[in-house]
This record gives structure tokens, C-alpha cells and sequence, in this order.
């Protein structure tokens, strides 16, 4: 049996995005894992992997450890010979098809999910562009969770005409099982969270930072007159900046949940999901969003422009303008026939294109053809 191993930075980018292709692809391949982790045993039952591999590789720029890692991923390459590497991420990016070039693994393949760089100005920006395009030189099969962000890359030089996008887009695509819409659910979540039957809710799901357009978020809702229509915003997920203690005062009708592990129950108790991100490289959360019906406000970013039918399955927002977002906003509470419909169609969508299974079956046959048994 052949061998491949996977490589991330985190056992979160794992367990968010791999789980289901890992899962597949063990049917036919020997599966290994490589992250900054140490629970190397249960990430096996959990992940359905053959063997988990511990190399500290962090995110951010750290020269010195990224060199000791480097040489600790060249070391491991080298000692296990793989027959195929897949990395996900920018540092495992970097790791991975680095350190496999030189160690002369045959099968190297990254995926672009989102770039750090897209909103970045001046040298950081050429230096984080560079990294990119180290990863695709040294890869010898390069895909993208998006064809909106495969055009970015390409207008930019960091891919060549070969990089590919699996399906439709999205790296796993969305199990319609498990995001499935239920009344029954959503009156529970928002019992639970004591939410009044009438009020509109929004709600934001993903880490909490400037770039994900939180702030913007919310000084837009902020902005609403709920004098004519209830409504409360609801942000969930890790908070990397501190802005709930910043902003702890601007509105009663804020709340911040700081970690999910059903994010298709909690999705439910929401009228809105938003996503007024700076950069995305594709939005997996908007699509898991949809296929519970919904509707969905997002930026005009690039990587979105797949996940989303502007004004079928919700509205778009320019990037970073405040007022535009606050618009609508205030048409979703306002014309809530419309923004349903919409939610509506956003289902249909997400089946029609980013079903788990179509998804998964495009891994099989990525694999199958450049991978053969």
C-alpha cells in the first residue's frame, strides 16, 4: 500500500478540512499526519490516520525555528519515504514542499486555501508573496479551494496554468446530513440563548480578528436602528485581538461565544450568517452557513465570489466599507420575505455544487490518476 502523508500546522486545519478526504483516501493509501501537536494517539482514532507525526511548525515568521524545522521535516522525509506529500496552510506549505523537493519525494502536492499577503503592502508583502510562490515551484501538483482564487493567483504569478481546483471549490465540501436545517434545533439554540421568537439574529462564525471584518461588523450593526426591528449579532470564535473587551460597550445587543463544536446546531439560531472579510480564500463557513438555508451577507473579496450569488443566495459588500455593509444589513431586517428566499436558494446551491460527497469523489480521482495503485 502506498504511503501518503498529510502535512498542517495545526490539528485544528485537520480536523476542519481534512477529516473527510483522509477518511476516503485511507481506503486505498497508507494515511500519515504531520502538525504541531502531541496527541498524536487520539488525532489517530479521531482522524482514521495510520500515524501521527509531531514537527513543531508555527505560523508567523520565525526564522530561526523555521530553519530547525526545516531540517526536522527533511530528517522525517527522508527516514519514512513517502510516496506522496500534501500540505495545507502557508508554514506546513513551506515546510512540506521545501523539504520534500530536497529530500526527492515523488508526489508533491499543496493547497492554496487563502492568502496571507492579499491586503499586506510594501516588502512584507513581496516576501510573503515569494514564500508562495517557493511553495508552487517546489510542489509537482498544486491545487486551490476556489476558481475565483486560482485567477487571483494566477494575475499574480504565484501559480503556473497547471494549478487545478477539485470540483467546484472548497476542500471538502459540505456534509447536507449534517448541516441540515431543523426547526426543532433552532428553537432549542436560541432558547438556549435566550433569544426572543421575533428577534433577527446575525451571527459571524471564525476566528475574531481586523481582517475577517469584525470591527466592521460591528460598527455596522452598531449603526441599526432597532427602535423599528429587533435584532441582536451574535460573534463567534476565538478571539485573537481582544475585541470583545474593546468593544464591550458599544451595544447591549452584542454577544460573543468564544468557542463551538457543533457549529451546525449553533448556525441554526441565526436569521444572517456574515462574512465581511478582507481576504478569503474561499469561505467554507458560508457554504456550511447556506446549506442550512441561511441567507448570507458577505464582502466582495475574492475568494467569495464562489460561495455566493449575489442578491440569489444573499448580498454582497464592497471590502472595508462600513456603510455599504450597514445597508445590508438593514435591508435583511427589513425585507425579511426576500432574505429568506434567498436562504432558500442557498441550499439548492450548495447541493447542486459543494456536496461532501461530489467533493470527496474528486479527491479519489486526483489521487487515482496522479497516484496510481
Amino acid at each position: 500500500m502506498k504511503k501518503l502523508c498529510f502535512v498542517v500546522s495545526s490539528p485544528s486545519t485537520a480536523r476542519a478540512f481534512l477529516k473527510g478526504p483522509m477518511l476516503k483516501l485511507s481506503e486505498q493509501y497508507e494515511i500519515h499526519l504531520v502538525a504541531n501537536a502531541s496527541q498524536g494517539e487520539n488525532l489517530c482514532k479521531e482522524l482514521s490516520i495510520k500515524k501521527f507525526h509531531f514537527i513543531p511548525i508555527e505560523r508567523g515568521l520565525k526564522p530561526f525555528h523555521d530553519l530547525y524545522c526545516l531540517y526536522k521535516m527533511i530528517r522525517f522525509l527522508r527516514t519514512h519515504s513517502f510516496d506522496a506529500l500534501h500540505s495545507v496552510s502557508p508554514k506546513a506549505g513551506l515546510m512540506a514542499m521545501l523539504g520534500g523537493y530536497i529530500a526527492r519525494v515523488q508526489m508533491r502536492t499543496h493547497t492554496f486555501t487563502g492568502q496571507v499577503w492579499a491586503n499586506k503592502k510594501g516588502g512584507f508583502k513581496w516576501l510573503l508573496k515569494t514564500m508562495d510562490r517557493l511553495i508552487a515551484g517546489c510542489a509537482t501538483h498544486v491545487l486551490v479551494d476556489g476558481k475565483s482564487q486560482l485567477e487571483f493567483l494566477k494575475e499574480n504569478q504565484v501559480v503556473g496554468a497547471a494549478a487545478d481546483v477539485l470540483g467546484k471549490g472548497s476542500i471538502c465540501g459540505v456534509s447536507l446530513e449534517r448541516f441540515s436545517p431543523s426547526s426543532t434545533i433552532r428553537a432549542s439554540r436560541r432558547d438556549a440563548l435566550k433569544i426572543p421568537p421575533q428577534e433577527w439574529v446575525f451571527m459571524f462564525l471564525g476566528r475574531l480578528n481586523k481582517d475577517k471584518g469584525v470591527i466592521d461588523l460591528i460598527h455596522a450593526f452598531a449603526q441599526l436602528d432597532q427602535q423599528k426591528k429587533a435584532c441582536s449579532l451574535y460573534l463567534v470564535g476565538h478571539d485573537e485581538e481582544n475585541i470583545e473587551e474593546r468593544f464591550a460597550n458599544i451595544s447591549p445587543k452584542i454577544h460573543f461565544i468564544p468557542f463551538e463544536k457543533k457549529p451546525e446546531t449553533l448556525l441554526q439560531a441565526c436569521d444572517t450568517f456574515c462574512l465581511p472579510s478582507y481576504r478569503e480564500g474561499f469561505g467554507l463557513s458560508v457554504i456550511e452557513a447556506a446549506a442550512l438555508t441561511k441567507p448570507i451577507i458577505c464582502s466582495d473579496a475574492y475568494g467569495l465570489a464562489d460561495t455566493i450569488i449575489d442578491h440569489q443566495t444573499g448580498l454582497r459588500h464592497r471590502v472595508g466599507d462600513i456603510p455599504d455593509l450597514k445597508q445590508q444589513l438593514s435591508y435583511a431586517i427589513h425585507h425579511p420575505e426576500e432574505i429568506n428566499a434567498m436562504g432558500k436558494a442557498g441550499r439548492k446551491y450548495v447541493e447542486e455544487n459543494f456536496s461532501e460527497e461530489y467533493l470527496l469523489a474528486e479527491w479519489e480521482l486526483f489521487y487515482s490518476k496522479n497516484l496510481p495503485l
